[in-house]
């Protein structure tokens, strides 16, 4: 730990004469002091950080598998909500938290939301109340009042241990990442939220536990470990506010206006735009917000809802994207756009912001498992539009497997139906099931072009064969006398020797016998 370092070297100046004794004495005390300071942090937030195991059913390669983990989360109230990371609890299905008492209870999942890596818990109050338990929960406190330099405590069960505690400091209190990071199932995080950087050690296992100052308040909840002293944390005020939405409806709610941004450093020439003027606009959802104020890819956004907008860094893009989430989904927000030297200015309607994941079906009989096209996938992918099914995965050995259908296909008709989503496929499967079609058309979206393929169904494989009737057993001849036991045949005495066959005489068609042979070698 990094105090005992410092008091090493302290207690190693003394030795050596080089600070007096009271100095030495007062930094004796010092180390005292922060010692008691992280002891007493210590056991305000230990007994409200609990151990969650969670378990979900997901689809790998088009099949169904059950998959677990487990993490760490926080109380933070009196009717047992709890605090952790999404990609903890946020998809599961079955969900056991370990308390402080080491008392195992079932929990229940309120509501997540994957752009800050954030859900919440609860446990289940009947088996608490059942079991006679109780349990304490954390203060939050205030992350913006975090600086640089300050001590802090990152709590949590590390490999699925029982509780650890690490100490560190804070690196920096306003990290800001460039780019989304992924997440299980394709979703990403990262995006509208800045970050605690510290060098406590961050594990897996430590994901979703309390960062703790030296006053035993939740100022961070973990959730990265990059390794050499690099970890990061979603600061509480962040989620403060991802918290309130979540117990009043159940869920996070953010606008998109459907572009992409890139920086303008080094491109302003070609623009012919300031240094510090507005940030490019690199891509359009098709049917977004800003397809249909009239927004062209390369267009330069000079101003957004009457603020001006400063994209020369990456860094400052960061703070765009936050205020358009921040915007009311469906309010009117007037933007300035620059197109060739010509200033113009649009009317932007906000829609609410989607992952690129949803709810995936599995289409068991055609072997593929396919999800609807959010618009964010259909950003993030390139596509021409949310129109079709996206295939998630494909089973070996299946129908779709082999009929060439591949991972990223977007089915777009069935025989001669138009799909346009999830709903679609569905009807047009189940009537074909119901039909026990043996051969299904689709049509495919693969790269630029669409491509037929024939599914084979075989509606035998698989199941099992009727079993044969069994024999009748014969009815007992009770009036049938016993057969008796054959008797053995005795031993017939040897044989007496045949007579020999009378030798014939030389020359009446016999050859040499033996005996007229001549020897080897004469």
């Amino acid at each position: 730990m990094r105090i005992s370092v410092l008091w090493v070297l302290a207690a190693a100046m003394t030795a050596i004469g080089v600070v007096g004794c009271g100095e030495a004495e007062r930094a004796r005390q010092v180390y005292t002091d922060l010692e008691t300071a992280i002891k007493i942090a210590r056991d305000q937030v230990y007994p409200a950080t609990v151990r969650v195991d969670a378990r979900r059913e997901e689809y790998v390669g088009g099949k169904k598998r059950r998959t677990g983990g487990n993490g760490s989360g926080v109380i933070f109230d009196g009717q047992g909500h709890i605090l952790t990371n999404f990609h903890v609890a946020g998809r599961a299905d079955e969900l056991n938290v370990v308390l402080f008492s080491k008392e195992r209870v079932r929990a229940s999942l309120v509501g997540g939301d994957p752009w800050t890596d954030l859900a919440v818990i609860q446990l289940d109050l009947d088996e608490v109340k059942e079991k006679g338990l109780s349990f304490q929960h954390a203060t939050f406190g205030d992350s913006d009042a975090i600086q640089e330099g300050d001590s802090v405590l990152a709590i949590g069960s590390p490999f699925g241990l029982s509780r650890s505690i690490s100490s560190g400091i804070i690196s920096c209190s306003d990290r800001i990442l460039g780019s989304s990071m992924p997440l299980p199932g394709g979703l990403e995080t990262g995006l509208f939220n800045t970050w605690l950087q510290t060098d406590a050690a961050i594990n897996p296992g430590n994901s979703g536990g309390p960062l703790v100052d030296l006053y035993g308040r939740v100022i961070g909840i973990n959730t990265r470990g990059g390794g050499n002293d690099l970890g990061f944390a979603v600061p509480i005020n962040v989620a403060k506010d991802v918290v309130r939405q979540i117990l009043e409806k159940g869920k996070v709610t953010r606008s998109t206006i459907g572009l992409a941004l890139q920086p303008l450093q080094d491109l302003e020439t070609f623009f012919d735009v300031g240094k510090t003027e507005g940030a490019i606009v690199s891509s359009v959802e098709p049917a977004g917000p800003a397809a249909k104020a009239g927004i062209l890819p390369q267009d330069i956004l000079v101003e957004y809802a009457g603020e001006a907008v400063q994209g020369r860094y990456p860094e400052q893009l960061f703070d765009l994207r936050r205020r358009v989430s921040q915007t009311p989904v469906g309010a009117k927000v007037e933007a300035t756009i620059k197109r060739a030297g010509e200033v113009r200015t649009v009317t932007l309607a906000t829609e609410e912001l989607t992952t690129v994941r949803s709810e995936e079906e599995n289409f068991s009989k055609w072997g593929l498992v396919g999800q609807d096209i959010t618009e964010r996938l259909a950003q993030k992918e390139k596509l021409p539009g949310t129109r079709g099914v996206y295939v998630t995965g494909v089973r070996r050995g299946e129908p779709a497997q082999e009929a060439g259908v591949e991972d990223e296909d977007i089915i777009l008709s069935v025989g001669t139906k138009e799909i346009a989503n999830v709903e679609d496929l569905r009807r047009e499967y189940k009537a074909s099931i119901a039909a026990k079609q043996e051969r299904v058309l689709l049509k495919v979206r693969r790269g630029l072009g669409v491509v037929p393929v024939l599914l084979k169904i075989d509606y035998a494989k698989g199941k099992k064969p009727a079993a044969k009737p069994k024999p009748k057993p014969k009815p007992k001849n009770v009036d049938a006398k016993p057969v008796p036991a054959k008797e053995t045949a005795p031993e017939k005495a040897p044989a007496a020797p045949e007579k020999p066959a009378p030798q014939k005489k030389r020359g009446e068609g016999q050859g040499p016998s033996p005996e007229d042979k001549p020897e080897a070698g004469k």
